[in-house]
């Protein structure tokens, strides 16, 4: 198979081979459906460039990390399963037209299927804006994410226009990942003396005094499934699904956000996702999670208005639990790098580990009271 990115590039733009540059851009390379990211020019003979951002996606079956998921049936249905083109299909489904304002999709130029296993996208290349978010630009991002969501709730009319992929019960994809990556994988590794007893953890435990961590996680671990059953009984809604600030951009001489690779295409429950707002940043290490005290609140005032702007009346109760329930079963347990914790040691692999330590304790503190509170209503 030959992915031929500058051959495309030349077809599209209009130009020969030669005046077409390809620069590689780092990525998570914990992504199963992304095989690559490139900033492509193109110089015309005018004088002129024509700059595109480049993604390849990737049939699961050649992620590198496959062999982290356990063979079997959890295997097989992930490879059969998994919706490695739905960035794709999300575009072409016409979501740039639901958007309220203040939200936009870059312009999706071409895309190109390579062989079954690859589809390259050509996207327009967005200025963006690095760094940490004011709380007050979260907080207007929680507004539209509100707006989204009211827009996107089960039954509306704008949901009949999305891809098969989508077509799955509420909560469908959040089980999923709760119960292969966070029962499964989550719960091994807590169940790893090796891996707590590492030197570069043990460490970041020890200068945290976070000693009760492993006992607390395993402690509400359990509760993962029954915490699903309460999301999928909430209002539900198409939310985005991977609401982190890497994919609610910020661009340089522009207002709007730009809404980039949509994540969970089942229905979720609403406040969801609040969660990946409130600690996508703290995962990059652009934010410290101390901050989340002080960032909690502000996204959440901010949803719940943007969910009245479009007159869409739901219990502030049932949006915070669908919010904090939500974080707890997706990357409550999930946080700690424990993957990098195999490879080698490094300065920065103590910084993170000792960082996510203190995110991982800051969650539950956040967490933990509501899904116990939630649990002790419907059980008594």
């Amino acid at each position: 198979m030959t992915v031929d990115i500058t051959s495309v590039t030349a077809r599209l733009a209009g130009v020969p081979t030669d005046a077409v540059t390809l620069s590689p851009i780092d990525y998570d390379w914990g992504s199963p459906a992304t095989a690559g990211l490139w900033r492509v020019s193109a110089a015309g003979q005018d004088g002129s460039e024509t700059t595109y951002f480049v993604k390849l996606l990737r049939h699961p079956r050649l992620w590198p990390s496959l062999a982290h998921v356990p063979e079997g049936p959890l295997r097989d249905f992930f490879l059969t399963s998994f919706p490695w083109r739905f960035e794709l299909h999300m575009a072409l489904s016409g979501i740039a037209d639901v958007l309220p304002a203040g939200m936009r999709m870059p312009v999706l130029h071409h895309h190109e299927a390579f062989d079954e296993d690859h589809v390259g996208l050509w996207w327009e290349f967005v200025d963006e804006r690095r760094g940490p978010w004011t709380i007050d630009e979260l907080a207007h991002a929680a507004t539209l994410l509100g707006r989204l969501a009211a827009r996107r709730r089960v039954g509306a009319p704008v949901n009949d226009r999305l891809p098969e992929a989508c077509r799955l019960p509420p909560g469908a994809a959040l089980r999923y990942l709760a119960e292969g990556r966070v029962l499964h994988g989550a719960g091994a590794d807590l169940a790893d003396d090796d891996l707590w007893s590492h030197p570069v953890l043990a460490e970041a435990i020890r200068s945290t005094g976070e000693t009760g961590l492993r006992d607390d996680l395993r402690a509400h671990l359990p509760r993962v499934l029954e915490v699903l059953a309460e999301l999928d009984a909430l209002p539900q809604t198409y939310a985005h699904g991977d609401a982190s600030i890497q994919n609610i951009l910020i661009c340089h001489g522009e207002d709007d956000l730009v809404v980039i690779d949509w994540g969970f295409g089942s229905p979720l429950a609403v406040g969801f996702d609040l969660g990946q707002l409130l600690v996508g940043s703290m995962h990059a290490g652009l934010t410290p999670a101390a901050d989340i005290a002080r960032i909690d609140p502000a996204i959440f005032e901010g949803y719940l208005w943007g969910l009245s702007v479009e007159g869409y009346d739901v219990d502030p109760a049932a949006v915070r639990f669908g919010y904090l329930g939500s974080l707890f079963a997706r990357s409550l347990f999930t946080a700690l790098p424990t993957v990098e914790l195999r490879g080698p040691v490094s300065e920065s692999l103590r910084r993170t580990v000792r960082e996510r330590v203190v995110l991982t304790r800051a969650m539950l503190d956040l967490t933990g009271p509501a899904v116990r509170q939630q649990l002790a209503r419907v059980g008594a």
